[in-house]
């Protein structure tokens, strides 16, 4: 039996603090810091990482997601920080240790200050930099690598950069944002091309953001075309450039979206948080089938396996987070008793950590911190996710052997 991989996820800049040659940097110095947010040393994680894989060991998991800090790594262009680079080996290491399988993400959001200065993606001709790095980093860890994800959510990161201007450069043009999208596509299947000749055995995908979309209006012919359009646009289009060069689909789920055409809201670009009894402290909507929903379609697109790469809630009194982690790990397993080709779960997130252009006001984690002191205390939510992975750890292997 294929050992499922249950555990959490971290990226670099969200919880490492100190990263200060990275395009977030710059805009948490020009435009965040009005608003009182800084990185700063978020949660310490960079040196608290032995701590955190502990608990991790503690809780569970067999599993963890990381970025690596491509700002870290190369600082100034064609200048390599190796001190770095053997601190994430101690990081792998760590792992190793716990017995605890990394999943690494090249891309997650965040990028060297130089690289933005040139054009970043925006520029195919950038592209080059981004395999260098990727082919670079990954020769210099191979030996502790196995699941590889190139870019965390593309799309996502296209839309809030260059359409809707809340993240950095702060664009809001279309045609910017389809080129990104464009230009990503080729780094993936580029860079996927360049990581297999280092070793074919590596499992490389990327996180996709997958979203539910529901018509407003069920009998209203336009909410329903509109809804396609967006299912199509958001959740597959990306998927059918590259899927070829997939060995897994990474999922990321968070949003129930409804659909309506209005004027009121096509700056929305006719979106809507669709109502539901349950709301996450950012106000997004709960709605855990959506999880089984995806995975169908996903294994019925594809027929790739699939690593759920996040899923969470930010929930600061940690009720809602175990109902949803409950309800959630119930509708993942009815998708697996029924033959979808599920590998493993990880949790948004570990700990609390910055969650971007909103700051520190969020709770994400199984394990709260104490950004005062960066103590770390074990939430009844995390405890209760041991729980769930003991029990569906024991079925699958009650199932693998009457098999």
């Amino acid at each position: 039996m294929q050992e499922f991989l249950f555990g959490a996820a971290l990226s670099a800049h969200q919880a490492e603090g100190g990263n200060i040659h990275n395009q977030w940097y710059e805009f948490e110095q020009k435009v965040l810091s009005k608003h009182n947010i800084k990185s700063g040393k978020s949660t310490n994680h960079y040196e608290l990482y032995e701590e955190d894989f502990e608990l991790a060991r503690q809780l569970g998991h067999n599993a963890h997601r990381l970025s690596i800090e491509w700002a870290r790594i190369e600082p100034e262009e064609g200048k390599i920080d190796f001190q770095e680079i053997q601190h994430y080996r101690k990081v792998l290491k760590s792992l190793k240790e716990k017995n605890i399988k990394p999943v690494i993400t090249l891309f997650h959001f965040s990028l060297p200050l130089w690289f933005c200065k040139k054009g970043g993606f925006l520029h195919k001709k950038n592209i080059s930099r981004f395999i260098e790095y990727s082919k670079f980093i990954v020769g210099e860890l191979k030996d502790d690598l196995e699941y590889i994800i190139t870019i965390n959510e593309p799309q996502v990161y296209a839309y809030q950069g260059y359409l809707l201007g809340k993240w950095p450069p702060q664009k809001r043009k279309y045609f910017a944002y389809v080129k990104i999208v464009k230009n990503l596509v080729k780094a993936h299947k580029w860079a996927y091309s360049e990581l297999k000749a280092i070793n074919p055995n590596f499992k490389i995908s990327i996180a996709k953001n997958n979203q539910i979309f529901v018509p407003a209006r069920k009998n209203h012919p336009i909410d329903n075309a509109i809804t396609n359009y967006f299912d199509y646009t958001w959740n597959y289009h990306f998927l059918n450039k590259i899927h070829k060069q997939l060995d897994f689909i990474g999922l990321n789920y968070y949003f129930y979206r409804g659909v309506k055409f209005t004027p009121t809201l096509a700056r929305k670009f006719y979106q809507f948080h669709y109502p539901t009894c349950r709301k996450t402290d950012m106000d997004w909507e709960v709605f855990p089938k959506g999880i089984y929903i995806l995975l169908n379609e996903l294994q019925k697109r594809y027929r790739l396996p699939i690593m759920i790469t996040e899923n969470g809630v930010a929930d600061d009194t940690d009720k809602l987070r175990q109902d949803v982690i409950t309800e959630t790990l119930e509708w993942v397993f009815k998708a697996k008793k029924e033959e979808v080709n599920i590998i493993g779960y990880l949790h948004w997130s570990l700990l609390d950590n910055m969650e971007w252009n909103e700051g520190f006001k969020y709770r994400f984690g199984l394990v709260k911190v104490d950004y005062n002191n960066y103590t770390r205390s074990i939430r009844p939510s995390a405890l209760l996710y041991k729980q769930l992975i003991d029990k569906y750890t024991e079925q699958m292997a009650k199932t693998a052997k009457r098999k």
